[in-house]
């Protein structure tokens, strides 16, 4: 967080030069198609946005309840909508989650219960991603939707192998405790012996206690499988709805003639597993690039700007400008150093 103000110089730099990219050649069609776009349809995209919001609320709710019982789902939805903002403005998305630790800690959670909480949301996240990633892949397979796509489907198919590679991890070091600790001692050793890393002992002792704290949170998830199954069964039907929503921002603009649920559904999936790991604040670029890739065979000249234009203005900076006010109304004035502050602390310890 330390510098998110460089990090909305990024934002803002990239998003100027993308709207220059897409307004330079059609600048007059763009803005027409965006003053005639239907009203009814842009308002069911963002209801349907608002229930991605709530499924992927109700998962989160359902963990911080086992530890705070007195949380409401109001505070749980608010704790989402404040996510999207330090997701948004931080590379990798790696500020969402200090913020909601330090929104809990406020609520008298403390500081490793709101980062076991985190751990087990992730969790649940991450499984959900990769079910709907792999629904996707056989969708496309079956029905052959995409061809080969320069460039864009070898990017979702690493995006596809990071985020498989990080679930397996994850499960991994969440349920295998004692083999972790033999593989991270091997690994260390291996690269103190070449000089690579220093402090062996005291960077051990730290992947350890971080295997632990996954392997106890594991535990947890596993003692509340009523609670982990319906999680991810909300975080998949979230992610349903975040996929399909394209296809009301077409049918607004009027250019969905060639889409359908399915295709909507791989195009959407193809481009959230893809710009997972942008090295970029809001993976701004990567995300604009892979939609108009995905979804070009479907839509075409001033309409395929105005699509994505209005898909990235919903679910990229609608919310982040709702969190940000969210976030500043709820905590008032120096808000934002007290949390790094509190973000700050606790990464220390």
């Amino acid at each position: 967080m330390k510098h998110k103000w460089l990090n909305v110089l990024i934002i803002l730099a990239i998003t100027a030069g993308f709207l220059w990219y897409v307004l330079k050649d059609n600048f007059n069609e763009v803005i027409e198609t965006l003053f005639r776009s239907n009203i009814g349809w842009l308002c069911l995209a963002l209801l349907a946005f608002c229930i991605y919001m709530a499924f992927d609320t109700l998962s989160t709710y359902g963990i911080i309840k086992l530890y705070k019982k007195d949380v409401t789902f109001r505070f749980a939805l608010y704790l989402g909508v404040i996510n999207k903002f330090f997701c948004g403005i931080t590379p990798l998305s790696s500020g969402g989650q200090p913020m909601q630790i330090y929104e809990l800690k406020k609520k008298g959670v403390p500081l490793s219960t709101g980062a076991n909480i985190e751990v087990q949301a992730y969790m649940m996240f991450q499984i959900a991603l990769m079910f709907t990633a792999v629904l996707s892949i056989v969708l496309d397979k079956i029905f052959h939707i995409f061809q080969y796509i320069p460039v864009l489907l070898p990017m979702m198919v690493a995006g596809f192998v990071i985020n498989l590679v990080v679930l397996l991890a994850l499960l991994f070091i969440s349920f295998s405790k004692n083999f972790n600790r033999s593989v991270i001692r091997l690994i260390i050793t291996g690269l103190s012996k070449f000089g690579l890393v220093r402090n062996k002992e005291a960077r051990i002792k730290r992947w350890e206690d971080a295997c632990q704290n996954y392997y106890e949170n594991g535990q947890a998830l596993l003692r509340n499988k009523k609670v982990f199954a319906r999680g991810v069964a909300y975080q998949v039907l979230g992610l349903i709805a975040y996929y399909l929503l394209p296809i009301f921002i077409a049918l607004a603009i009027g250019c969905a003639d060639d889409l359908n649920v399915l295709n909507t559904f791989v195009a959407s999936s193809y481009v959230f597993v893809m710009g997972c790991y942008v090295p970029i604040p809001g993976a701004s670029g990567g995300m604009e690039a892979g939609f108009m890739g995905f979804f070009g065979p479907f839509v075409a000249g001033s309409e395929l700007s105005v699509f994505v234009l209005l898909w990235r203005g919903l679910t990229y900076y609608f919310p982040m400008i709702v969190g940000a006010i969210a976030f500043n109304v709820y905590n008032g004035k120096g808000a934002m150093k007290k949390a790094e502050k509190l973000a700050k602390d606790g990464n220390a310890k």
